[in-house]
């Protein structure tokens, strides 16, 4: 997912999985450190023009804190699944330019919805198939976004484990996308990969 002049998501990635639970044997997964939050809080994931990151949100008044992090007082959300909602400026469309980071991520999730590569049910499915199949439909992000679970009332609740799943593999992916990258590099070069690291990644799109 990367952004064109924008830091490089990767390295957060990277530093966002550096403990991250993995897939049992039994294709069931364990609880990520990522999503765990501390009492009287939910687990939110973040996706600003700068990176992204795991933050904790209020869990009985969340949209102040959704606000605060969105930078607008008037919020409005996007829900692609039942259980998943996306958090974005009421504004913002207006106000600020494409994100293209979460814009990109959200029709990942879309596309795995699609393809049964993330649990969801028929209709959920189809909704999926019928936004990408027309792509003047396809939500577009503007500004920063915050990722949660649905609570009482559609209000932001903890994130389902199926996100959580498919979220912590996707990321998994990415890294070893990224090291992958770095070792054909070093080799191309001739230099050691681990004298690599500091490089950032551009979209010249």
């Amino acid at each position: 997912m990367p952004e064109s002049g924008q830091p490089d998501i990767i390295d957060r990635i990277d530093a966002l999985t550096d403990d991250a639970a993995t897939w049992s044997a039994g294709g069931e997964h364990t609880h990520t450190w990522w999503a765990t939050a501390t009492e009287g809080a939910i687990a939110a994931v973040e996706l600003s023009t700068a990176g992204l990151g795991s933050v904790e949100l209020s869990e009985t008044e969340p949209d102040g804190d959704i606000a605060r992090r969105i930078g607008d007082p008037g919020v409005d959300r996007i829900s692609p699944l039942y259980r998943v909602q996306f958090w974005v400026g009421g504004n913002s469309m207006a106000t600020c330019p494409v994100n293209t980071g979460a814009t990109t991520f959200l029709h990942r999730l879309l596309i795995d919805v699609r393809d049964g590569d993330y649990v969801a049910s028929d209709a959920e499915r189809e909704h999926a198939r019928t936004l990408l199949d027309t792509p003047d439909t396809l939500p577009m992000i503007h500004g920063p976004c915050l990722i949660t679970g649905v609570g009482e009332d559609s209000s932001a609740g903890p994130l389902e484990e199926n996100f959580q799943g498919w979220f912590t593999t996707l990321l998994d992916q990415l890294v070893q996308m990224r090291h992958e990258l770095l070792d054909a590099i070093a080799r191309e070069i001739g230099v050691p990969a681990d004298r690599l690291g500091g490089l950032v990644f551009l979209s010249l799109d």
